[in-house]
């Protein structure tokens, strides 16, 4: 009985506060590929590009990433926003945002997928 109030009480909070800040848990399902990594933190490269360090995708399981694909949400960025190069033994992808904006702030999901053969 207890526990049941202590998650209505829970329940009872959180839904008016989420209906104040107008969000939804949205699951938003990855791009379909070979490699498939979530892109999270972003660093400021120069004027309107990011750059992330990939992990999952390096050059030992895949040592040509001319085929490499940058997802933003579901859509792919156009290849003359998109530089992926080697370095220290890791991949780095360095985009820039269909629309110019910051990627950290934007609340879009950026995605790196090497597709599948």
């Amino acid at each position: 009985m207890k526990i049941t109030a202590i998650g209505l009480g829970i329940f009872a909070v959180y839904l008016p506060a989420a209906a104040f800040v107008h969000r939804n848990y949205i699951q938003v399902a990855p791009p379909i590929g070979s490699a498939v990594e979530l892109m999270t933190r972003f660093y400021f490269d120069y004027p309107d590009h990011y750059a992330i360090r990939s992990y999952a995708i390096n050059p030992r399981q895949f040592p040509d990433v001319s085929r490499a694909i940058v997802y933003e949400d579901q859509t792919p960025l156009p290849k003359e926003n998109v530089a992926i190069f080697e370095d220290l033994g890791s991949y780095v992808v360095r985009f820039q945002t269909s629309d110019g904006s910051d990627p950290r702030t934007n609340g879009r999901r950026y995605w790196t997928v090497v597709p599948a053969n």
